[in-house]
């Protein structure tokens, strides 16, 4: 069966198409997804590499390369090896998996609709423990449109991290590619903190996790313009991307904004203190319908990209 589909598509096309299926139909697992045991290895290479404060920043930034190459290179040797080693057709069913486990397009719905249901239903409460649950900031005092605008920020962001930037490195290098990359993108979120435990360590983290997104992330600028306001989105990415403090969620966030017809960005409470950031997009004050609007412009840029991989590859 599989032989066959393959006959009629190119295999990466329909690995693509059968993970993002796979994904959108049972979503990610619960209490056995690969990533929880790739956490615990990554705390296990902390334990072991990281050096105390006193050090120096060289030593520091060295022992992070060294626990970076560490966390994440067997996992790549391992999957090089099985790709060469399997017959062709178990390496289509291992390329899906990978890729499976490499996206999180239904988890970015449901984490979404879990802030967008008790929204609109006036529920603030509900909504801001929801939205706590993948943003950084101080949730206790938002209010409807601040909890709106933390949930459509993320869901911008992520849908560039957890969906288009897995597909296009695993469109330029397999299973390999969608995997290192989703593993540097997990060490970029517990490694690249900028305080004074991370900073130096967590540097090399950082740093790799902007090379591998700054293609994608470009390419995601046209996703959502493409699936949104055209106009506004390319302008907004153009003239804002640059006063935001990430080189690749700024143009993400100002397109994804702009393509929407919301605010995004300014005042947010961070750890005790409220942080002035750049305005990004332009129009209207989020809304639940922003949030809602959101989502579907990530699903329209998900078949966006489905379309455009089978018809050309």
């Amino acid at each position: 069966m599989i032989d066959f589909l393959v006959s009629h598509f190119s295999e990466t096309a329909f690995v693509v198409v059968a993970a993002l299926v796979l994904d959108r139909m049972i979503g990610e697992p619960k209490n056995w997804h690969p990533l929880i045991w790739f956490g615990q290895w990554v705390d296990a290479c902390k334990k072991r590499f990281q050096l105390p404060l006193e050090n120096g920043v060289f030593h520091q930034r060295f022992m992070g390369v060294v626990a970076w190459f560490a966390a994440v290179i067997p996992w790549a040797l391992i999957c090089v090896l099985m790709v060469g080693a399997l017959p062709s057709w178990i390496n289509t069913l291992l390329s899906i998996l990978v890729l499976y486990f490499c996206v999180g397009w239904q988890s970015l719905r449901e984490h979404t609709q879990a802030i967008l249901t008790p929204l609109e239903e006036g529920n603030i409460v509900i909504a801001r423990e929801a939205v706590s649950r993948i943003v950084s900031r101080d949730t206790a005092a938002l209010d409807e449109s601040e909890t709106a605008k933390a949930g459509i920020e993320s869901v911008l962001e992520n849908g560039a991290d957890a969906i288009f930037a897995p597909i296009f490195w695993f469109l330029l290098f397999g299973p390999v590619g969608a995997l290192v990359y989703r593993l540097s993108n997990t060490l970029d979120a517990m490694w690249g903190y900028k305080n004074s435990e991370f900073l130096q360590f967590g540097w090399c983290a950082a740093r790799i996790d902007d090379v591998m997104n700054y293609i994608p992330a470009r390419l995601v600028v046209f996703t959502y313009a493409i699936c949104g306001e055209w106009e506004p989105a390319t302008r907004c990415a153009r003239q804002q991307s640059h006063t935001w403090k990430s080189p690749n969620a700024g143009p993400v966030m100002a397109a994804g904004a702009g393509a929407l017809g919301v605010e995004l960005g300014g005042e947010a409470p961070y750890f005790g203190k409220l942080e002035h950031r750049p305005v990004l997009g332009e129009g209207l004050p989020p809304t639940p319908h922003h949030l809602k609007e959101s989502i579907k412009l990530i699903d329209k840029g998900v078949y966006l990209w489905g379309v455009v991989i089978c018809i050309l590859i």
